[in-house]
């Protein structure tokens, strides 16, 4: 995940901010939303609201790692909620 991080919310967000300033948010969600395809369709659905909500964290914090430290937490609880629901 810090790889995704890195690419979408430091690399991505930062390169295009120096051109289009704010609307680098909507800018890096877009291939955030596309790489979530053709997964469980609630995630894909998220991922708008996340890939945003990530790039608003990383512009703010000038930072990738704390939108990582923030992905990986929801996909760790996502994870052990669907292991506790399907013990096995």
């Amino acid at each position: 995940m810090v790889g995704w991080e890195f690419l979408f919310r430091g690399w991505i967000l930062f390169a295009y901010a120096r051109w289009f300033s704010p609307e680098a948010l909507w800018l890096q969600s877009v291939p955030f939303v596309i790489a979530h395809i053709g997964k469980p369709e609630l995630e894909t659905f998220f991922a708008i609201i996340g890939g945003f909500g990530f790039g608003w964290v990383a512009w703010r914090t000038r930072s990738f790692v704390w939108s990582f430290l923030i992905h990986w937490f929801v996909a760790t609880f996502l994870i052990l909620v669907a292991a506790a629901a399907h013990p096995g």
